[in-house]
């Protein structure tokens, strides 16, 4: 199956008991890669930017995006001769295509420093192409290096002319020490799934055989997306990243003074008495209300006029 087609693909999260017979079902059917019947180790470095664009725009479903990594394969026996790549995987509403050029390793140390190899010619017209879109996404859009992973893959594959090819990722870990990758490097400390665990990508060209629709139904399995480079930042990275909340400060109760009220007094029969008048507070103007007015003076006069004249 050629890597460089459009292609969709469907992933499936295996538990450990589960991984090693989906794996035997599948070899009865497809033939593994040649040479690499064993499996291989690949090593991974994805990119992004500091705010992370990549892993959020996978977060928000953008349907047109695009990731870059390197990675190197190989064994340190040399049973698979080393070997290393810079790839472009873009996304485009569902559809899948990947585009990678090949490197030195010591090109690939370089890369990871932020200088792209250089090329006084291209091997063909495509690898130009993928150059400049590689530089555009590295020096335009300040992408560097973020984390490396490493898995063991078991690969099977219909062909160059088939339409489907079937992986198993096992012990996929991660670590975000970024040294120079090696092929076959062992030193990875932070596990991504359960020990024993698998990640089965199926990428197909077209409709899924029948064969492997039969099994899908005979185990209950449900794709499920899961991203290596997803799971290593919210497992690890955006952990760290999060401090512990500072509690809310405690609020104290403020308690109002105690009114100072008078001491109430009773009469003979026990009921309270009134509170003297005196003791009441005058009014604004009360002083005006209670002098008498013009026409109450005038009365006031008459009356005594009468009273007057009473005495004589």
């Amino acid at each position: 199956m050629d890597a460089n087609q459009n292609r969709r693909e469907f992933k499936f999260v295996l538990p450990p008991h589960l991984q090693g017979v989906l794996r035997a079902r599948v070899a009865e059917m497809m033939v593994a890669d040649r040479g690499a019947e064993g499996g291989y180790p690949v090593l991974s470095e994805y990119f992004d930017t500091d705010e992370r664009s990549s892993y959020w725009q996978k977060q928000m479903g953008v349907p047109n995006r695009r990731r870059i990594r390197s990675r190197v394969y190989g064994q340190r026996d040399g049973a698979i001769p080393p070997s290393a790549f810079i790839e472009v995987k873009h996304k485009l509403d569902g559809v899948t295509v990947k585009r990678r050029v090949s490197v030195g390793l010591d090109e690939l140390t370089q890369f990871s420093q932020g200088e792209l190899p250089a090329r006084e010619s291209y091997a063909s017209a495509t690898d130009e192409r993928v150059f400049a879109e590689i530089r555009d996404l590295v020096n335009g859009r300040e992408r560097k290096p973020v984390v490396q992973i490493r898995y063991h893959r078991y690969a099977f594959d219909s062909g160059p002319e088939g339409t489907i090819r079937i992986t198993f990722d096992l012990d996929p870990r991660c670590r975000f020490r970024l040294i120079p990758l090696t092929p076959d490097d062992p030193d990875f400390e932070l596990p991504l799934l359960e020990p024993g665990s698998a990640i089965m990508e199926v990428k197909t060209i077209g409709p899924v055989p029948y064969w492997f629709r039969n099994i899908i139904g005979e185990f209950n399995l449900v794709p499920r997306g899961f991203s290596k480079y997803t799971a290593a930042l919210e497992m690890y990275e955006f952990k760290q990243r999060q401090a512990p909340r500072p509690e809310p400060p405690k609020t104290q109760s403020v308690v109002p003074p105690p009114r100072k009220t008078q001491a109430r007094q009773l009469d003979e029969k026990g009921r309270v008495r009134p509170t003297p008048t005196a003791s009441l507070p005058r009014r604004a103007g009360a002083a005006k209300e209670d002098r008498p007015g013009v026409l109450g003076q005038w009365i006031m006069r008459i009356a005594s006029l009468f009273q007057a004249q009473k005495v004589r």
